[in-house]
């Protein structure tokens, strides 16, 4: 079984799907480290689990999007180069 038919359908792939499961599984990362440096802060500040986890949740989606930005732009600045 072929998962791709063409070249193209396999770049389009790669340019949108691959950062999609790359922030997938770097966002639990982030999650694990992120735990225990800030939820002591926020837990004093707001007094409620459920709102320091929510903004820890927030935190980290931020977090991921941002290093996606950074590797796409690092990603495109080194393919430029090859080229």
């Amino acid at each position: 079984m072929k998962l791709f038919t063409d070249s193209d359908q396999k770049k389009r792939f790669m340019k949108t799907g691959l950062p999609v499961m790359v922030g997938i599984a770097w966002a639990p990362i982030i999650w694990i480290l992120l735990i225990p440096l800030l939820t002591p802060l926020l837990f004093t500040l707001t007094g409620s689990s459920s709102v320091t986890q929510g903004l820890i949740l927030l935190v980290v989606l931020f977090m991921t999007y941002l290093l996606l930005k950074l590797f796409g732009h690092l990603g495109t600045k080194f393919h430029s180069k090859n080229e």
